[in-house]
């Protein structure tokens, strides 16, 4: 999450796209040009240095913002411009010096406002930053409203205030409904309070919106899980899988480790809240992720404030549920896309969700205890296990005396028995990658790689044989 910075300079848009790139600018005449006014130039130069700037390139920033403050030393824009670039840098003093000269030089100026605002909440200055604000949404003609009503929530967050948070986000929302970073911020939002069934009308909301990302696609799976909603759970996997095969939110999937994740992470801080100590200190706690009882096969759930129960069970609980089973959703939509700013909105990490000590995150999808064995991860299912190690799932209930397919729970080690043995070569079919074939196989994908001295990203061909074994042991 992150705050929203308006550029405010007039020639290029607040993510800066379009501007003027050139890195140098005559300012010299030929004879019988007609002279240009200084304040044209100084705003040429402010987006050459906005430009750079978002580029990463500071020194060019700079140069050219420190060009348009000698030609217009008066402009509120080059103020407020100069006050982005000490933000950006790290140096709050001149920043905060220069958002207040902005200000003295036009205090009509809306953008100033919300740019000003945003930078106080980043550095924890709260009361001031929500003053700013404010007065951002109340200039007239303010056209960029649900940006700073944003900031409110986020400055909200930044106090622990939950309640305030919900309030200027579904106030954002009221002045762009079709942004996307307030729809998913809902969502997270009400994910983290236990209120699964909210959670997925905001996740189902953004999907409508047309547009995918790991984050969003990864809050499908969890809030899937949560509501016990398998189809659903195995739909948003299946769409990880094949279009974010690399992105980290694939590797807390296979992992089942979320604690890094946004709802997982803000679902951490509210749990604090409502105990009323610190994020830090409940996440050193080693009791700090209290399981909540699970009632199999239903949907819909308590609000976590409510829901809290005493056992010390470290796994990612599903929460107690009523109601029905929900129906699938169409496919995932975009995470929130926000204009550039400094400051992450949520912090603390949050406990990890595996009941079991965890393994490496990227390397292996599931593990094994033993041979002819299969370790329950969280959000697992025993269709997905089956189909992984070409069971039916009568077969895998048989073997595991299962009377209830949905009766997992993570950790738990099922029996394979004639599925034990891994083959020693795989033939590559069409949509293969070395990815999927060592997901395929419980195998780590650095390891499959070696073994056939490839590249991880190396295209295959079909019929091309990979081996599952390391060829130094089946040699000896």
């Amino acid at each position: 999450m992150r705050l929203s910075w308006l550029a405010g300079v007039g020639l290029c848009s607040a993510l800066l796209f379009g501007c003027v790139s050139e890195s140098t600018i005559v300012d010299s005449k030929r004879q019988g040009e007609r002279q240009t006014d200084n304040k044209q130039i100084a705003r040429t130069r402010l987006s050459l240095g906005l430009n750079y700037l978002q580029r990463g390139e500071t020194s060019q920033a700079r140069f050219n913002l420190e060009k348009a403050r000698e030609l217009a030393p008066d402009l509120p824009e080059v103020s407020n411009a100069m006050a982005y670039y000490y933000q950006q840098v790290g140096e709050f003093d001149q920043a905060e010096d220069a958002y207040r000269d902005a200000l003295r030089k036009d205090n009509d100026n809306a953008d100033t406002y919300n740019n000003f605002g945003a930078f106080l909440c980043q550095i924890n200055k709260f009361d001031e930053a929500e003053q700013l604000l404010q007065a951002a949404v109340k200039r007239p003609g303010y056209i960029r409203v649900a940006e700073s009503y944003e900031n409110l929530a986020f400055c909200a967050l930044g106090r622990k205030d939950f309640d305030k948070y919900q309030q200027y986000l579904e106030q954002a929302l009221r002045h762009n409904g079709a942004k996307h970073s307030i729809v998913y911020n809902l969502s997270v939002l009400n994910y983290a309070k236990g209120d699964m069934e909210k959670a997925r009308i905001w996740q189902k909301r953004l999907q409508e919106l047309g547009q995918v990302s790991p984050q969003a696609t990864l809050l499908r799976y969890m809030i899937a899980y949560q509501l016990d909603d398998k189809t659903e759970q195995q739909a948003a996997e299946k769409f990880m899988l094949s279009v974010y095969q690399t992105s980290p939110e694939t590797a807390w999937m296979l992992s089942a480790d979320f604690s890094a994740s946004e709802p997982e992470k803000l679902r951490q801080q509210y749990k604090a809240s409502l105990l009323g100590v610190d994020p830090a200190v409940l996440a050193a706690t080693p009791n700090s992720n209290p399981k909540i009882k699970i009632v199999k096969r239903k949907t819909g759930v308590e609000p976590e404030s409510q829901a809290y129960g005493l056992t010390t069970d470290r796994s990612l609980p599903r929460m107690e549920t009523t109601g029905t089973q929900p129906a699938a959703s169409p496919e995932p939509a975009l995470t929130p896309q926000v204009l550039p700013a400094p400051a992450e909105a949520t912090a603390g990490p949050a406990t990890a969700p595996s009941s079991e000590p965890s393994t490496d995150a990227v390397t292996s999808a599931s593990v094994q205890s033993q041979p002819g064995t299969h370790k329950v991860l969280y959000g697992e299912t025993l269709f997905r296990i089956a189909s992984k190690y070409r069971l039916s799932v009568s077969e895998l209930q048989r073997l595991n005396q299962l009377t209830d397919p949905g009766d997992l729970r993570a950790g738990q080690v099922l029996k394979l028995s004639e599925a034990a043995a891994l083959p020693r070569e795989y033939q590559v079919q069409d949509g293969d990658t070395l990815f999927s074939i060592a997901y395929k196989f419980n195998l780590a994908l650095a390891q499959l790689a070696a073994w056939n001295q490839l590249a991880t990203d190396a295209a295959l061909s079909n019929g091309q044989t990979i081996l599952l074994h390391d060829p130094v042991e089946s040699a000896l």
